[in-house]
């Protein structure tokens, strides 16, 4: 056992995101840890906090540290200067990360790509990683879809910067845990000898909270995600959803997620408009029991490093169909957990949407496979060896 040895996770701003793959990612290690005999707390950015621009510029000041409960755990949320600059997003203050750390605290990162990885070399603290993706497959759709500008310009200018960077985090890292198949080759990539250190690690479900309801599914095509994301590729489904609405009169389309007057534009002018529903605000049990409600999750996206909303649905029995986007093809196995998409075609995805609607047998088989698959690959106890060894490496 470990005693009450800390460990440090650093991850993104839990306050402000609040759901998702990597806010999965990071209460799963700790529950693991914790469990271990470990005392694990956050450290993480926080959005208002920062030392941006505008308010350097203006003259406003905020507290450079704060310390919060997140989940039951601690959270030490830290400011960053000139975030804007996205390699800069992690660049605390290293007198106050050390003191925040101490001198026994183990140091793993869980975050989208790397960058929040940077505390921990800068001090020269041993760490782990369990990113969600490298840096540019995790920004270039939204940076490439950008009109031109500030947002835009920056990216474009810091890449080198922010590329060299994972690099050496990449590089210094004890153990390396990625989510699929798709983001192992992503590193990979950037540098085959990371090989021997780097594991595939699947975001794991709660597979007692997520799991299928009773009785039948509603004639209900789901979406959950940004849907302002121009990575997630919402004119896709909404295409394939005409093209499936048109030739199935009851079947009906539900969007969760945020957005903004671009979606609800898209929406009020769509020729479907009265068949679909946008819920930009909800619960995790209200979104727990759409998952169980409907026929088929639907994952139009250009990329998904792991795409945690399809494990989910699969954890419910809820069959996936996803376009060819990296992550989910580790878990959606074409005619058993639901249908892999050949490429990013509307009709294809629009004759997958009416099998699930009009072959009900078919379609309770792919629940079945799909809730089995979830149990055996996609539990927390299922990973728990896995995680386990992503602390021991930094300890």
């Amino acid at each position: 056992m470990a005693g009450e040895r800390p460990l440090c996770i650093s991850t993104l701003d839990l306050a402000f995101f609040r759901q998702g793959g990597i806010v999965t990612k990071a209460l799963a290690l700790a529950r693991v840890a914790a469990r271990a005999g470990y005392a694990p707390f956050f450290l993480t950015p926080s959005v208002d906090l920062h030392h941006t621009i505008r308010r350097t510029l203006s003259g406003g000041t905020r507290p450079a540290t704060r310390e919060s409960v997140f989940a039951g755990y601690r959270c030490v949320q830290m400011a960053a200067r000139f975030p804007e600059f996205e390699f800069r997003a992690h660049f605390f203050d290293p007198v106050r990360v050390r003191k925040a750390l101490g001198e026994r605290a183990v140091c793993v990162m869980v975050s989208g790509n790397n960058h929040a990885a940077r505390p921990f070399l800068d001090l020269g603290r041993a760490f782990s990683m369990w990113p969600g993706s490298t840096f540019w497959e995790d920004c270039r759709h939204r940076v490439l879809a950008a009109p031109w500008g500030v947002r835009k310009a920056l990216d474009l200018a810091t890449r080198p910067l922010s590329e060299r960077l994972e690099r050496r985090l990449f590089a210094a890292a004890r153990k390396v845990a990625v989510d699929t198949r798709y983001t192992r080759d992503c590193v990979l990539r950037l540098d085959a000898s990371w090989a021997p250190k780097t594991t595939i690690v699947p975001v794991p479900v709660d597979t007692d909270r997520y799991r299928p309801g009773e009785g039948n599914p509603e004639p209900q095509i789901l979406f959950i995600g940004r849907l302002s994301d121009p990575r997630k590729n919402l004119g896709l489904l909404l295409d394939a959803f005409a093209r499936a609405a048109s030739r199935a009169p009851g079947l009906r389309l539900a969007l969760i997620g945020s957005g903004d007057e671009s979606v609800a534009a898209r929406l009020v002018g769509h020729p479907c408009a009265d068949r679909i529903a946008w819920l930009a605000d909800v619960t995790e049990e209200q979104k727990i029991r759409h998952l169980r409600a409907s026929l088929a999750l639907v994952i139009p996206s250009h990329q998904e490093g792991f795409g945690i909303t399809g494990a989910e649905a699969l954890a419910c029995g809820t069959p996936v169909i996803s376009t060819p986007c990296g992550g989910p093809e580790d878990y959606v196995v074409n005619g058993q957990t639901g249908r892999l998409l050949r490429g990013f075609d509307a009709p294809e995805m629009a004759e997958a949407m009416l099998e699930m609607a009009n072959d009900a047998v078919e379609r309770r088989r792919m629940s079945t496979e799909a809730r089995a698959l979830a149990e055996e690959r996609l539990s927390e106890q299922a990973v728990k060896p896995d995680l386990l060894k992503l602390i021991e490496a930094a300890a």
